[in-house]
């Protein structure tokens, strides 16, 4: 079989061929062109983001049949994907970091203030800065060897570039360091695009499809703050409950009278101030309570609505709060404990035996989520369960866990409650 593959024509981009088709061992030819995103070297990328700038021209191809496939840097594959096409590969990629080149022997702390960094994104823009709030950023457009070229030349002082970019145009004795914090989705991984009915291609492509490899199976509600690749099967759902309801409304009317308020999950802060700002009340009404948050994560969302937080519980149970809150003089403390109602009641016990005046006021149920199709399990090596509910609604939708898998519990009482049941 001898098939054809489109591309970007930069050196970069061949070589990105290179190292899909080098593993697959065929025959093929390939045709390189110019997209918009090469052609235009003046627009900024900031709104570009999951669009086809770079993409276009490679994808009507396919879709034309002037080619069987299209390879992309997985990280500008446009969202969604053009109508008649598919991903049918991603390969496992390289080094996803970012990097700082430098002409040789410049060191990034000994720049001189002002020295210009290339750049083109605000979120490395953003990286740099934090470490250097005294260099100029800019934006520079075009193939890696062409900017690399003008650091040499002196047009500038550094340049930000992607590591796996510097890996496979075989740069890495470049002068150079490794940026810290979050690099773009995908970055280091190229993508195969091919046609959706094209099931040849797909299944030529299978054997480089990291997809199909080490799956993990995410049965929680975010999976954002787990910092893996997951496949996303949310099983439970947060029902809000009725906010006219006495409970609930009796626990907001004391908003001005409480002194401490206890968060001790996300969704509990989201559904708080949604009914905050319902009742007549806004954050700066809470100006003056201390805020306890049960975790890093719970506490993120809280001061993303504008209160700060006073004091995160080390341990992320009912317990570790209660440790945290243990040599505190809560006498004449009034404390509000906005929870769901399968909430464990180890705090609000733990109150009552310190004789402490509080609420436990209940503003949501969280339910099984039951999936339009269930995932074949066995197609997953690892299942990620993120808390109790998580547990329960497993059981319920797919019966016992199985003990030939890997079993991740996020969060010492999800761990607990796995023991319990395994």
């Amino acid at each position: 079989m001898k098939i054809k593959v489109g591309a970007r024509g930069s050196k970069l981009s061949r070589k990105q061929v290179e190292e899909v088709m080098g593993v697959l061992g065929i025959d093929y030819t390939a045709a390189f062109v110019e997209t918009v995103g090469d052609r235009d070297l003046k627009a900024s990328l900031g709104p570009m983001d999951k669009t086809d700038f770079f993409t276009r021209e490679i994808d009507e191809m396919v879709l034309e049949r002037k080619c069987d496939v299209g390879v992309h840097s997985a990280k500008d594959l446009p969202h969604p994907l053009p109508k008649g096409l598919k991903l049918i590969a991603l390969t496992e990629g390289v080094d996803r970091s970012d990097s700082l080149v430098m002409r040789d022997g410049d060191h990034f702390e000994k720049l001189k203030s002002g020295a210009i960094i290339g750049s083109s994104s605000l979120r490395r823009d953003e990286i740099v800065k934090r470490l250097r709030p005294d260099v100029k950023c800019i934006e520079v457009r075009g193939p890696v060897d062409v900017r690399l070229a003008m650091l040499d030349r002196g047009e500038i002082d550094g340049l930000v570039v992607a590591e796996a970019a510097l890996i496979r145009l075989g740069f890495t004795d470049r002068n150079r360091i490794i940026l810290p914090g979050e690099t773009a989705p995908l970055q280091g991984k190229l993508a195969v695009i091919g046609r959706e009915e094209d099931q040849d291609m797909e299944a030529l492509f299978r054997k480089i499809d990291s997809r199909e490899k080490g799956k993990v199976l995410y049965l929680g509600l975010n999976p954002k703050h787990y910092g893996k690749e997951v496949f996303h099967l949310p099983i439970i759902e947060i029902i809000p409950r009725a906010i006219n309801l006495p409970e609930i409304t009796n626990a907001f009317a004391d908003i001005p009278e409480y002194t401490h308020l206890i968060f001790t999950s996300k969704s509990g802060v989201e559904i708080f101030f949604s009914f905050l700002e319902k009742k007549g009340f806004s954050p700066n009404d809470l100006s003056g309570k201390e805020i306890v948050a049960v975790g890093k994560v719970t506490a993120k969302h809280i001061e993303e609505k504008g209160v700060q937080v006073d004091k995160i519980a080390e341990e992320e149970t009912q317990e570790g709060i209660i440790h945290l809150l243990a040599l505190e003089d809560l006498e004449k403390a009034y404390i509000l404990l906005p929870q769901s109602s399968k909430a464990r009641c180890a705090l609000s016990q733990a109150l009552v035996l310190r004789g402490i005046r509080h609420q436990r006021c209940y503003l949501y149920d969280t339910k099984p989520k039951f999936p339009a199709v269930k995932p074949d399990l066995e197609s997953f090596d690892e299942i990620i369960f993120t808390s109790c509910s998580t547990i329960d609604a497993f059981s319920k939708i797919f019966g016992n866990i199985p003990s030939h898998k890997k079993i991740t519990a996020l969060g010492p009482v999800t761990r607990s409650k796995l023991k319990i049941d395994l």
